[in-house]
């Protein structure tokens, strides 16, 4: 080789060097600009927010992270139970498509290929982690596509329990605890702890992260710390015996038959329950409100002492609302608003007009392609979703004309035998009950919100009472043309 031609390899190859470390600091300058995500999940979680207008409740945390967010008053889940209702959020898929009505539903048995939205970003580069409860508390249905490392769902030694006498073979002992311990004693405190360990982690790597928490109180049994029922006077949550009963006008199918509560210690299988046991379970449920709010603050505030802020998108979102004895129904598992609609909140970095809430109507599964727009990545094109970014540039946007949810019968049925489909407009909510295979009407639900006839205001929550289906035939019909175009639109 000359003098020459090696001269103009080494003026060649040195170029090369530079470009590509110039093209590695650019793409390492674009890495970093990509915002991370944090995605936390609370179990069970009604709208007993102070944010959200329940006089009751003591969550400063979230009531104070409220107001640097967008607050959603008008969120609804697909299905209110557990499972069903975190795979649509987490699919982007409606239940019927991913054939998940159950939570030992299983949505790669009916799609295997699909991308859910951890999986999204970890495709685009993303670090994606799942701690606690996300997908599922089932260990089978966990999700391993989705995560760059094994999701922790629960670690050895994590017990719902600590007391002496609540321990025992028995998954259910006693319905609430309030034993004199710290926060690190139940599971969700240990979780936090978990979970600030994996955020310094991912915050000393040079690669953006997805990073979803999944709390699993305030789900039964009503355990937490004694410090947070101290928090609450008990004579604070007797039931008004105007609630306490159900009207006769709504149908059989509308109340769901699965007894969660039913089998607790002391707690009769029917869950018919004298005012005594309602004023303590009702408080047991605020207490764990009050401790998972706590929780949550310690996190929000790892990433704050972090310096990670200021590139974060958060998310807070309840997987389904919850019943406390109203109209005589505990948990979960209906179409009634107390148990479809959520608890959601959205902060990002540059969020116009923090603070002020939206009233417009929007669904979990929405929050999978709105995710995707503000992180810039190309969504699936098979979301059934669509994004609320535009509520969140302005909060006076419109949202949906109507949301759709939806639950089965019965619910130990792997398929159903029947399916209520219910769309909430602003005023009105209206329930079709049809048999699975020929889709024959079996029965319908009506309820006015603007009307105390129909639906009674309580502790910030909207409660049906009455069905007025059969006095209100012209809203009726018009409702019925509504749901029929929405099923024939999302539901191929």
């Amino acid at each position: 080789m000359t003098y020459e031609s090696c001269y103009k390899s080494i003026c060649l190859a040195f170029a090369c060097l530079v470009a590509g470390s110039l093209y590695a600091q650019e793409h390492s300058q674009f890495r970093s600009r990509q915002p991370n995500v944090l995605f936390i999940a609370i179990d069970d979680l009604r709208t007993s927010l102070g944010c959200y207008g329940d006089a009751l409740a003591r969550t400063p945390n979230l009531d104070r992270f409220s107001r640097t967010a967008r607050q959603f008053n008008r969120a609804y889940v697909q299905q209110a139970v557990c499972g069903p209702s975190r795979t649509a959020t987490l699919t982007g898929r409606l239940p019927d498509h991913t054939r998940v009505w159950h939570n030992r539903n299983r949505f790669r048995e009916a799609i295997p290929d699909l991308v859910t939205l951890p999986q999204m970003f970890k495709q685009a580069g993303y670090r994606t982690l799942g701690v606690g409860k996300v997908f599922s508390g089932n260990e089978r249905e966990l999700d391993p596509d989705s995560w760059s490392e094994p999701e922790v769902l629960r670690q050895s030694g994590w017990k719902n329990y600590v007391l002496p006498e609540n321990q025992g073979p028995k998954t259910k002992q006693a319905a609430f605890e309030n034993a004199d311990v710290g926060d690190d004693a139940y599971p969700d405190g240990k979780l936090t702890s978990l979970a600030i360990q994996s955020l310094e982690d991912l915050a000393n790597r040079k690669q953006p992260f997805f990073l979803a928490v999944g709390y699993f109180k305030p789900h039964l049994p009503f355990n937490a710390p004694r410090r947070y029922w101290d928090m609450y006077s008990a004579n604070l949550f007797d039931l008004p015996d105007r609630l306490s009963s159900t009207d006769n006008s709504i149908p059989t199918l509308a109340a769901h038959p699965h007894r969660e509560l039913g089998g607790y210690r002391r707690v009769p299988r029917d869950e018919q329950l004298d005012s005594r046991q309602t004023r303590h379970l009702r408080h047991g449920y605020h207490a764990c409100v009050s401790y998972v709010d706590a929780q949550v603050g310690k996190l929000l505030e790892a990433f704050e002492q972090f310096q990670l802020n200021d590139n974060t998108i958060v998310v807070v979102w309840g997987d389904h609302g919850y019943s406390l004895g109203e109209m005589n129904r505990w948990c979960k598992a209906t179409n009634f608003e107390r148990d479809t609609r959520v608890p959601l909140l959205i902060r990002t970095p540059d969020l116009p007009q923090p603070g002020v809430a939206s009233n417009s109507l929007v669904e979990a599964i929405d929050l999978y392609p709105t995710l995707a727009e503000l992180a810039d990545l190309p969504p699936p094109i098979d979301l059934d979703g669509r994004s609320i970014a535009p509520i969140l540039r302005d909060p006076q946007a419109a949202g949906r004309q109507a949301v759709l949810s939806q639950f089965n019968r019965p619910w130990t049925a792997s398929t159903p035998e029947k399916m209520g489909y219910s769309i909430r407009t602003v005023d009105y909510r209206y329930t079709r009950w049809i048999e699975w295979e020929t889709r024959e009407t079996l029965d319908e639900e009506l309820y006015d919100y603007t009307s105390s006839a129909s639906v009674m205001p309580f502790g910030g929550h909207l409660i049906e009472h009455q069905n007025i289906a059969a006095a209100s035939l012209v809203v009726l019909q018009r409702m019925r043309n509504q749901m029929d175009s929405i099923l024939n639109s999302r539901i191929k």
